[in-house]
């Protein structure tokens, strides 16, 4: 009897243990696709502007938005560019809210461009505007979606 008791309390504790290790990483992956999601947004935004003018234009408000949320998902996805799964589900946001502009076909270059872009960091909603690199890096990385 003593023997059952101690086999079920380690079932229930690997159980939990298993429950508890999904949900960490389901909730990880809805993190990431949210991420993702809002960069796909901002790259939707973005090329927009860029397509029309040429550049990136950072005293336009919605234009600052939008690179802010960029840089954003982008120091996201750079804390977490080892983790595969993170990068499947951070991309299969940015495919899905993109409207088009990011597909499966150029998703892979356009996360590893902007994993290489380094005007992206370090940026916050006081020096974005002032930041002379970050409309080149945007305008650099909107290259990748440019059709």
């Amino acid at each position: 009897m003593k023997r059952l008791s101690v086999l079920l309390v380690c079932f229930a504790t690997l159980a939990l243990t298993s429950c508890s290790l999904f949900n960490a990483a389901a909730s990880s992956n809805t993190v990431a696709k949210a991420s993702g999601q809002t960069c796909g947004a901002a790259v939707q935004g973005l090329y927009g502007s860029y397509r029309n003018t040429g550049n990136v234009d950072l005293s336009n408000p919605t234009n600052l938005n939008n690179a802010l949320a960029l840089a954003t998902s982008y120091a996201n996805l750079k804390q977490n560019k080892d983790n595969a799964d993170y990068r499947k589900a951070f991309t299969a946001g940015l495919i899905a809210s993109s409207a088009g502009l990011i597909t499966s076909a150029n998703a892979t270059a356009f996360v590893d461009r902007l994993l290489a872009t380094s005007g992206l960091s370090n940026i916050n909603s006081q020096n974005i505007a002032q930041t002379a690199s970050t409309a080149i890096a945007i305008a650099n990385l909107l290259k990748v979606v440019n059709q």
